[in-house]
């Protein structure tokens, strides 16, 4: 069992926010706007009275703001997990392993995505008005297909995951495969996360399974080539 295996959840799973309950606000000793040279007579204050009771300021409504984001997370990843309630599939690594996902998901999170997306519909539209389309699974008729080569099926599963739900599970066989996702498709914070990992996975001194699985993304991904040498780099800090 790796000991630098954890789960960086970075989505809050229930965040309740109740809003500060609104104050009276009493003033006292406040002039109405307008200067006098003598006191209100006993009359002039009555009916001052009077029009603040009929004509109250309005008080703020109380609020109170609700998330539940853990329902949505479930109901998303029960979705992906759902080839049927998908509209876009992901042929991943040598053996294009089906993956599912959502393009309105997939295109707001990441602009590399929406770019894919709309080069696949395309291509698509293109090869209908050809009518070349042969009859295969009744997924490849009803699914955006997008070919992706350069990762491990495992790594873009657990990647796509993260678009969806906005969290993820990172270890030191997948740390890799993440970086250089979330490198190419543009999410920072997944990034961020990855080398959050990976610097702790060293101070224990557990980087060496890191970079044995980094040996599929070396010849592949720019970004993970970077990665290592950040590994080593932050090694030979840590040992002066």
């Amino acid at each position: 069992m790796d000991l630098c295996e954890s789960q960086l959840p970075l989505v809050e799973n229930e965040v309740l926010n109740l809003s500060d309950f609104g104050h009276d606000h009493e003033v006292s000793g406040c002039s109405s706007g307008y200067d006098s040279a003598t006191e209100l007579s006993g009359s002039d204050k009555e009916s001052d009275i009077s029009i603040s009771e009929k004509d109250p300021s309005p008080a703020e409504p109380e609020v109170m703001k609700y998330r539940s984001t853990q329902e949505l997370c479930n109901a998303l990843q029960y979705i992906i997990s759902l080839p049927d309630l998908c509209d876009v599939m992901f042929l991943v690594g040598e053996n294009q392993v089906p993956i599912y996902g959502m393009k309105a998901v997939l295109a707001t999170r990441s602009r590399v995505f929406h770019y894919l997306i709309l080069e696949a519909q395309q291509q698509s539209q293109v090869s209908k008005k050809s009518k070349k389309k042969s009859k295969q699974t009744p997924s490849l008729g009803n699914h955006i297909t997008i070919e992706i080569n350069k990762y491990q099926p495992e790594d873009f599963r657990e990647f796509v995951s993260f678009v969806h739900c906005g969290k993820v599970n990172i270890n030191s066989t997948n740390v890799t495969g993440l970086y250089c996702a979330a490198t190419e498709f543009d999410l920072s914070d997944l990034k961020i996360a990855c080398r959050d990992f990976t610097t702790k996975s060293i101070k224990k001194g557990n980087e060496t399974s890191i970079l044995k699985s980094a040996k599929h993304y070396l010849p592949r991904h720019r970004a993970a080539n970077k990665f290592v040498e950040k590994i080593h780099r932050y090694q030979k800090s840590l040992n002066g």
